[in-house]
Protein backbone atom coordinates (compact mmCIF):
# COMPACT_ATOMS: atom_id res chain seq x y z
CA UNK A 1 0.00 0.00 0.00
CA UNK A 2 2.78 2.41 0.85
CA UNK A 3 4.48 1.54 -2.42
CA UNK A 4 1.52 2.88 -4.42
CA UNK A 5 1.17 6.06 -2.35
CA UNK A 6 4.88 6.95 -2.56
CA UNK A 7 4.83 8.43 -6.09
CA UNK A 8 1.80 10.58 -5.22
CA UNK A 9 3.28 11.64 -1.92
CA UNK A 10 6.58 12.49 -3.63
CA UNK A 11 4.71 14.51 -6.30
CA UNK A 12 2.69 16.36 -3.67
CA UNK A 13 5.80 17.22 -1.65
CA UNK A 14 7.64 18.32 -4.79
CA UNK A 15 4.68 20.56 -5.76
CA UNK A 16 4.63 22.14 -2.29
CA UNK A 17 8.36 22.75 -2.47
CA UNK A 18 8.05 24.42 -5.89
CA UNK A 19 5.14 26.62 -4.74
CA UNK A 20 7.02 27.60 -1.60
CA UNK A 21 10.04 28.50 -3.72
CA UNK A 22 7.86 30.65 -6.00
CA UNK A 23 6.46 32.53 -3.00
CA UNK A 24 9.98 33.16 -1.68
CA UNK A 25 11.10 34.28 -5.15
CA UNK A 26 8.19 36.74 -5.33
CA UNK A 27 9.17 38.22 -1.96
CA UNK A 28 12.81 38.43 -3.04
CA UNK A 29 11.81 40.12 -6.31
CA UNK A 30 9.81 42.72 -4.39
CA UNK A 31 12.84 43.46 -2.21
CA UNK A 32 15.27 43.74 -5.10
CA UNK A 33 13.13 45.22 -7.89
CA UNK A 34 13.57 49.00 -7.85
CA UNK A 35 10.63 51.26 -7.11
CA UNK A 36 9.58 53.93 -9.57
CA UNK A 37 9.18 57.25 -7.77
CA UNK A 38 5.55 58.21 -7.26
CA UNK A 39 4.06 61.35 -8.77
CA UNK A 40 3.21 63.75 -5.98
CA UNK A 41 1.11 66.85 -6.61
CA UNK A 42 -0.65 69.33 -4.36
CA UNK A 43 -4.39 68.64 -4.09
CA UNK A 44 -5.19 71.12 -1.32
CA UNK A 45 -3.77 73.50 1.23
CA UNK A 46 -5.32 74.74 4.48
CA UNK A 47 -4.10 76.51 7.60
CA UNK A 48 -3.29 74.36 10.60
CA UNK A 49 -2.12 75.59 13.99
CA UNK A 50 -1.02 79.24 14.21
CA UNK A 51 0.62 80.26 17.47
CA UNK A 52 3.55 82.64 18.11
CA UNK A 53 5.99 79.73 18.29
CA UNK A 54 4.43 77.34 15.77
CA UNK A 55 2.79 77.79 12.38
CA UNK A 56 1.57 74.79 10.45
CA UNK A 57 -0.37 74.07 7.29
CA UNK A 58 -2.09 70.90 6.23
CA UNK A 59 -1.13 70.07 2.67
CA UNK A 60 -3.17 67.46 0.84
CA UNK A 61 -0.95 65.56 -1.55
CA UNK A 62 -2.19 63.40 -4.39
CA UNK A 63 0.19 60.43 -4.50
CA UNK A 64 0.08 58.36 -7.72
CA UNK A 65 1.76 54.96 -7.52
CA UNK A 66 3.16 53.95 -10.95
CA UNK A 67 4.40 50.61 -9.58
CA UNK A 68 2.77 47.23 -10.14
CA UNK A 69 2.66 46.60 -6.39
CA UNK A 70 1.27 48.41 -3.37
CA UNK A 71 3.43 51.27 -2.11
CA UNK A 72 3.60 50.74 1.69
CA UNK A 73 4.47 54.18 3.07
CA UNK A 74 5.43 54.24 6.74
CA UNK A 75 6.79 57.78 6.87
CA UNK A 76 8.07 60.73 4.89
CA UNK A 77 10.11 63.89 4.95
CA UNK A 78 9.13 66.68 2.58
CA UNK A 79 9.60 70.33 1.67
CA UNK A 80 7.30 72.75 -0.15
CA UNK A 81 8.77 75.56 -2.24
CA UNK A 82 6.81 78.32 -4.00
CA UNK A 83 8.52 80.34 -6.74
CA UNK A 84 11.85 78.84 -5.68
CA UNK A 85 11.47 79.82 -1.99
CA UNK A 86 11.13 77.00 0.53
CA UNK A 87 8.17 78.06 2.62
CA UNK A 88 7.49 74.90 4.61
CA UNK A 89 8.84 71.48 5.50
CA UNK A 90 7.89 68.54 7.63
CA UNK A 91 8.08 64.86 8.24
CA UNK A 92 6.69 62.04 10.27
CA UNK A 93 4.85 58.74 10.31
CA UNK A 94 2.15 58.16 7.70
CA UNK A 95 1.28 54.43 7.65
CA UNK A 96 -0.48 54.51 4.26
CA UNK A 97 -0.92 51.92 1.52
CA UNK A 98 -1.07 53.38 -1.99
CA UNK A 99 -2.58 50.70 -4.27
CA UNK A 100 -0.66 49.36 -7.26
CA UNK A 101 -1.15 51.70 -10.24
CA UNK A 102 -3.53 53.74 -8.06
CA UNK A 103 -3.62 57.04 -6.22
CA UNK A 104 -4.56 58.35 -2.77
CA UNK A 105 -4.88 61.73 -1.11
CA UNK A 106 -2.48 61.99 1.82
CA UNK A 107 -2.69 64.89 4.30
CA UNK A 108 0.65 66.00 5.75
CA UNK A 109 1.45 68.69 8.25
CA UNK A 110 4.11 71.18 7.20
CA UNK A 111 5.87 73.67 9.45
CA UNK A 112 6.95 77.17 8.61
CA UNK A 113 8.59 80.03 10.47
CA UNK A 114 6.28 83.02 10.86
CA UNK A 115 9.01 85.56 10.03
CA UNK A 116 9.96 83.71 6.85
CA UNK A 117 6.32 83.49 5.84
CA UNK A 118 5.67 87.18 6.59
CA UNK A 119 8.68 88.14 4.42
CA UNK A 120 7.74 85.91 1.50
CA UNK A 121 3.96 86.35 1.25
CA UNK A 122 4.05 90.02 0.10
CA UNK A 123 6.86 89.22 -2.34
CA UNK A 124 4.83 86.37 -3.78
CA UNK A 125 1.61 88.41 -3.78
CA UNK A 126 3.18 91.05 -6.02
CA UNK A 127 3.87 88.49 -8.75
CA UNK A 128 0.16 87.49 -8.99
CA UNK A 129 -1.05 85.01 -11.63
CA UNK A 130 -0.03 81.46 -11.04
CA UNK A 131 2.96 80.35 -9.00
CA UNK A 132 5.27 77.45 -9.56
CA UNK A 133 5.52 75.08 -6.63
CA UNK A 134 7.75 72.12 -5.95
CA UNK A 135 7.21 69.30 -3.47
CA UNK A 136 10.21 67.15 -2.78
CA UNK A 137 11.14 64.60 -0.19
CA UNK A 138 11.69 60.97 0.64
CA UNK A 139 9.09 58.27 1.29
CA UNK A 140 10.12 55.69 3.86
CA UNK A 141 8.61 52.34 2.97
CA UNK A 142 7.52 49.54 5.29
CA UNK A 143 9.07 46.10 4.93
CA UNK A 144 12.71 47.14 4.77
CA UNK A 145 12.50 48.56 1.25
CA UNK A 146 14.90 51.32 0.27
CA UNK A 147 13.60 54.90 0.65
CA UNK A 148 11.94 56.36 -2.46
CA UNK A 149 12.70 60.00 -3.32
CA UNK A 150 10.14 62.22 -5.02
CA UNK A 151 10.37 65.63 -6.62
CA UNK A 152 7.33 67.03 -8.37
CA UNK A 153 6.26 70.50 -9.41
CA UNK A 154 3.21 72.26 -10.72
CA UNK A 155 1.32 75.54 -10.63
CA UNK A 156 -1.14 76.99 -8.16
CA UNK A 157 -3.19 80.16 -8.62
CA UNK A 158 -1.77 82.92 -6.43
CA UNK A 159 -5.22 84.26 -5.52
CA UNK A 160 -6.39 80.82 -4.32
CA UNK A 161 -3.32 80.33 -2.15
CA UNK A 162 -3.53 83.87 -0.72
CA UNK A 163 -7.23 83.38 0.10
CA UNK A 164 -6.38 80.22 2.03
CA UNK A 165 -3.55 81.95 3.91
CA UNK A 166 -5.77 84.88 4.91
CA UNK A 167 -8.57 82.72 6.36
CA UNK A 168 -6.83 82.73 9.72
Amino acid sequence: MYQRARPYLFSALLSLLVLSGCAQLTQLTQLTEPWTSPEVSMAGFRPGEFTPDRQTFIVSLKVKNPNDRTLPIKGATYALAVEGHEIANGGGDLDRQIPALGEEIVDVEVNTQLLDLIRKVPELAITGGSWDYRISGILKLAGGYLPVPFNYGGEVEAADLMRLLMRR
